[in-house]
């Protein structure tokens, strides 16, 4: 492994300003990027260092009066546990960068470029939501790096790379993170690895519940709140701004053109660089849908990639586990950025925490040795089909999910089946489903569905209703490396959040009853007509211990996973006449209805 011979305090620091080819913040010209730069002071001398990279619209602060974390909505922004801005100023020569990549790879012979993504800090452009002119930018700065592309220092002189090997490993969480996926399909050669952290490679289903808006006015919302950190003027791209709501469709919620263009999952096949993921399996900010997909993609192409699966929701495994991570992207940085044979590539390609850190390895996720288990939604959750009859529940807007799958909580707001005690360990990896034939008294009522594990036990907490991330402090910290004054590279230490908890929602799922078949257009639900619901839930790897209890729940609207109008996220039910769709009555066809569940052959 690479050692801390070069120094972090005498280190090169300077800030280039790199030209896109695009104009994205439609002034005439092409929009400048800024890119924070720190490498060993023997570049200047010769030698020839790889990069850590990084894109973000993180690194500067909410210049409004509103900031980020004071919207409800915060609770889906990307924040590190232990964040950090850039400098304040931009007087060409950065004191502090962000994250622990500097002071613990610098040392070690390598160099972090922090690129502000268009429309943010002191970048030109516009925020809007990874649109094409947005993305091009950001590859603009690989491109200089590579000697394709031009920049300047603030004096307005030319500067090159000329100390780069041509060779790049982009990381990061979120949005950081995302930016890698997307520019990886493009043609950039001095791209070699990616390492997605709780990340996407498609908006369409993070902003949309199977066509059902997930929250309000949300593409313009998330690009205005980015553009706050602009220091070249936060109200700039006002227009280009108020473009993504219609163009976004909050309406109809369907998968149109403006989604199209931010859908990078078929163009997963150009990517070239290898890829490193992490995502958590209680990831309900970037959920497990979103990560297997570009993992499946990435597969499909032959892609050299790793994945790790935590119990945690949307937090850097550098938070959640230090110990375990800090060796693992040290070795792969070595590996594929400086060539070193460490054996990183002979390990199994998933290690899946199956508790608190409790670790397996797996050749493949989700299991290969699946076998679909049919179990129907009677008076009893069971293999035996039931008698036909018919169960209703009546719709609730402000119901949270945690209530739907109480069993001490007695409403006629859900339908619940739920098992005898199950005999043996059962185990699912995959996608698990529920048939549901039904009928809906209103159209375009959502409908939810939830797999529950009824049975005391220690859990990870990351429940999505107490907006809790799945860790708590402990005591002391840890510093990453070298450091200064003002970028000192520590970071507090924390450990999971561990509970004795009754029962355990495994994985969900909710849908626009209107998009039940497509989601290019809507299809109008007729009253007392049952249909068919293929509910698809959220990707999961999970155990039932002997015991316990396998649930289901349906119900409506979930207010946890959707920002229903009028609401205020669950705190209320909306004022009369308010109401965002028909207040409506559900029946259950049971005998026509199941769940399958993609059970792990025991061993």
């Amino acid at each position: 492994m690479s050692q801390p011979v070069f120094s972090y305090a005498d280190a090169i620091r300077e800030t280039v300003y790199v030209e896109a080819p695009v104009d994205g913040d439609r002034d005439g010209r092409n929009d400048r990027i800024v890119a924070d730069v720190i490498r060993p002071a023997e570049t200047a001398q010769g030698l020839k260092v790889p990069v850590i990279f990084q894109a973000s619209p993180y690194f500067g602060p909410d210049l409004t009066a509103g900031a980020r974390s004071e919207d409800p909505r915060g609770r889906y922004r990307a924040r590190s546990l232990d964040s950090e801005f850039k400098d304040l100023e931009d007087d060409g020569t950065p004191t502090r960068f962000p994250e622990y990549y500097d002071n613990y790879f610098v040392p070690r012979g390598y160099a972090v470029v922090q690129v502000d993504s268009p429309g943010t800090r002191y970048s030109e452009g516009c925020t809007t939501v990874d649109g094409k002119a947005e993305v091009l930018a950001v590859k603009a700065v690989l491109d200089w790096l590579d000697g394709r592309g031009k920049a300047t220092d603030k004096a307005g002189q030319a500067v090159s790379a000329d100390w780069d090997t041509n060779r790049v490993g982009w990381v990061g969480r979120s949005h950081r993170g995302i930016f890698g996926n997307l520019v990886s399909t493009m043609d950039v050669p001095n791209l070699k690895t990616i390492v997605p952290i709780a990340t996407l490679g498609s908006w369409y289903p993070y902003m949309r519940n199977q066509g059902l808006p997930r929250f309000q006015d949300y593409a313009r919302w998330t690009a205005v709140t980015d553009g706050n950190t602009s220091r070249l003027g936060t109200t700039r791209c006002k227009a280009v701004h108020d473009e993504l709501a219609a163009a976004s469709d909050d309406t109809h919620g369907t998968y149109n053109a403006f989604w199209r263009e931010r859908d990078y999952v078929p163009a997963a096949g150009k990517v070239k660089a290898s890829v490193y993921m992490v995502h958590g399996l209680n990831d309900w900010n970037v959920t497990t849908d979103l990560a297997l997909d570009w993992w499946k993609a990435l597969g499909t192409a032959n892609i050299p990639r790793k994945l790790m699966l935590t119990q945690q929701a949307h937090v850097d495994p550098i938070d959640a586990h230090r110990e375990r991570w800090l060796p693992k992207i040290h070795q792969w940085m070595d590996h594929w950025l400086l060539g070193v044979q460490n054996g990183i590539m002979n390990e199994p390609p998933v290690e899946l925490e199956r508790s608190a850190n409790q670790w397996e390895a797996h050749t493949a996720w989700p299991a290969p040795n699946t076998t679909p288990r049919t179990l129907w939604l009677g008076p009893t959750l069971s293999e035996t089909r039931p008698s036909p009859s018919v169960v209703q529940f009546e719709e609730k807007y402000s119901q949270l999910q945690r209530d739907m799958a109480n069993p001490d909580v007695s409403n006629f707001n859900r339908a619940q089946f739920i098992s005898r005690p199950l005999t043996q360990a059962t185990r699912f990896s995959g996608v698990a489903e529920v048939n549901l034939r039904a009928k809906a008294s209103v159209s375009g009522t959502p409908l939810t569905a939830l797999l529950v594990d009824y049975g005391t036990d220690a859990r990870n907490v990351t429940d999505e209703d107490d907006y809790l991330s799945g860790l708590v402090s402990a005591p002391g910290s840890d510093c990453l490396g070298q450091g200064t004054a003002v970028d000192t590279g520590c970071y507090s230490r924390h450990t999971q959040d561990v509970q004795t908890r009754p029962f355990e929602i495994v994985t969900t799922v909710q849908i626009d009853t209107e998009n039940r078949r497509t989601l290019e257009f809507d299809e109008p639900v007729q009253p007392e007509k049952y249909y068919t619901y293929n509910l698809k839930l959220k990707p999961e790897d999970y155990v039932f211990k002997p015991g316990h209890r396998i649930g289901v729940v349906i119900a409506g609207t979930n207010c946890t996973g959707t920002e229903v109008p009028g609401t205020n996220w669950c705190a209320n039910e909306p004022a009369a006449g308010q109401e965002p769709w028909g207040r409506t009555l559900f029946e259950i066809d049971t005998a026509n209805s199941f769940l399958t569940l993609p059970v792990v052959a025991s061993p």
